[in-house]
């Protein structure tokens, strides 16, 4: 199973849009998965056996497993491309 953080500024409204398509892919992708919905000022703390972190805005610290910045979700640009990060990461 991957564990994946969803975080945003303030782990509630934006996280929950991102969070919503991220879901969605993966269960087409038939990828069984468990999300952690967070703050950005919660990552550090949930990093623990997490697979990605899928973020509204870029995180300059190294957790030592990948990130993606998920604002696609939100406004519909590069979509594809973060779908791909995404898949990628969890392959």
């Amino acid at each position: 199973m991957k564990r994946v953080i969803i975080a945003c500024g303030s782990g509630i409204a934006t996280s929950t849009i991102i969070c919503n398509g991220v879901e969605k892919l993966l269960e087409e992708h038939g990828i069984a998965h468990q999300i952690v919905q967070c703050s950005l000022s919660e990552v550090a703390s949930q990093t623990d056996n997490a697979d990605l972190i899928v973020s509204s805005m870029p995180i300059g610290q190294d957790f030592g497993i990948p990130k993606v910045v998920g604002m696609a979700f939100l406004t519909g640009i590069g979509m594809e491309k973060v779908k791909e990060d995404i898949l990628k990461a969890l392959a």
